[in-house]
């Protein structure tokens, strides 16, 4: 019981390790990757309860109720059709032993935390999701643009 509520008050309740590349076929997340269509995972977290898939066309999102439960919901979402924003890292504090790496897709929000170890692997997720979302709102603009040369041209 103590232990449970020591882990709670220190952030480790449910901290995640980021998974090495040789690891990715040993979670359960890459059974959900479609490989027949190229997708490729390049960054994979892992919780006692959660796993957070980034592949070249989603964020595969497997939320566990608790660690003790095998029932599991599977999130999809598709970078094309969900865009990513408000991307925040927070480093670990004296006491802590975890770093935060926050972001919204689509309208929903995310927070992830993972052991402090892992600070240099959370860096690179922090500048890959920047430029996404930097991208993705480049996108918009460009389309917009051709929005309304066509209603120009159409008009004309």
């Amino acid at each position: 019981m103590f232990g449970k509520v020591a882990a709670d008050i220190l952030g480790l309740s449910d901290v995640g390790a980021v998974i090495k590349p040789e690891n990715y076929d040993k979670v359960d997340a890459d059974d959900y990757v479609m490989h027949e269509d190229n997708e490729k995972i390049y960054f994979l977290i892992k919780s006692k309860s959660d796993e957070y898939c980034f592949t070249n066309n989603a964020l595969i999102h497997l939320d566990g109720t608790s660690a003790t439960s095998k029932k599991r919901m599977l999130h999809r979402y598709s970078y094309a059709t969900n865009r990513i924003s408000d991307v925040y890292l927070e480093t670990a504090g004296t006491v802590d032993l975890d770093v935060e790496i926050k972001f919204k897709i689509g309208s929903v929000p995310f927070s992830i935390d993972v052991h402090k170890k892992h600070i240099e692997e959370i860096k690179d997720l922090y500048k890959a999701l920047i430029k996404i979302s930097e991208i993705s709102h480049e996108n918009e603009i460009s389309l917009q643009f051709a929005k309304q040369s066509l209603d120009v041209a159409s008009t004309t």
